[in-house]
């Protein structure tokens, strides 16, 4: 990013919030919209913070190990670069006077963000948040101060990164069976080369049956990957959003891929079976 930053500053981020400046951020947005062609080709995660000095320490951190980022100030703002380019993971700043719990759960609601991996750096004095946090479908909080390497590893091993030359491992990105084609990354589905919309929970089932290809899945295995531990889902629940995944597909292959199994599941099948 061009801002020298020691490891003395970066050891400072990861204890107490910096201070605003209206005008870094400004740049920081400016830098984030004029991604060139070298960043695009790194996984992108997006801040958000309204903590200039923050982001700034954060970015260079994730940019010596690979990662590019960009800066949003709300949840509307990280929707919005959702949307734009291919994010790849979400890190929210808790601090004490803001409430990221209810901004992650809009994240896990929306289908632009709902598969992308969330991660919440708490601050000294926002710890009461963390429960809050769980509860709204985090994948992972860290209570700060913390070692940056601690966050950079949970994201390389998330996102399938080579640590040593920062390129993203294609396995880890997409899936494939038959004529269904999946990006994780940026949450788009392709059926018969024709793009089709899916909800949160019918891409997390999706997902959950395209890395299981030809294998009965229980209901109970399939509200384990799709569903927050905190909430209770009943089989039948389950039964509804498969008919739904069901009837998206079957509007681009006019074939039913997906094989229920008495008393069993479900299972994804190939044309032939």
């Amino acid at each position: 990013m061009g801002t020298h930053v020691n490891q003395r500053d970066e050891s400072r981020m990861f204890r107490k919030p910096g201070n605003w400046f209206n005008e870094e951020v400004g740049e920081a947005k400016s830098r984030a919209a004029c991604r060139n062609a070298s960043d695009a080709m790194k996984p992108l995660i997006v801040i958000c913070s309204d903590d200039a000095e923050f982001y700034l320490i954060l970015s260079h951190v994730l940019a010596v190990d690979g990662f590019t980022s960009a800066l949003a100030s709300n949840v509307n703002e990280m929707l919005e670069l959702a949307t734009e380019l291919a994010v790849h993971a979400l890190l929210l700043d808790c601090q004490p006077d803001n409430q990221m719990a209810e901004s992650c759960g809009r994240l896990r609601q929306d289908a632009r963000t709902s598969a992308l991996p969330v991660v919440a750096l708490i601050a000294p004095g926002a710890e009461s948040q963390h429960i809050a946090l769980l509860k709204s479908g985090i994948d992972e909080a860290f209570v700060r101060p913390l070692a940056p390497a601690k966050l950079l590893d949970y994201l390389r091993s998330r996102l399938g990164v080579d640590r040593h030359s920062g390129s993203r491992l294609e396995t880890a990105l997409s899936l494939n069976h038959g004529d269904i084609e999946m990006q994780i990354d940026s949450h788009h589905v392709r059926c018969n080369g024709r793009e089709i919309e899916l909800g949160p929970i019918e891409f997390k089932l999706l997902r959950h049956m395209l890395e299981n290809p030809g294998k009965v899945l229980s209901r109970e295995e399939l509200i384990g990957a799709a569903w927050p531990n905190n909430v209770h889902v009943g089989p039948r629940t389950v039964d509804v959003h498969i008919s739904r995944l069901r009837r998206s597909i079957k509007l681009s292959s006019h074939h039913d891929v997906i094989r229920t199994v008495r008393l069993g599941g479900y299972a994804l099948q190939d044309r032939t079976t």
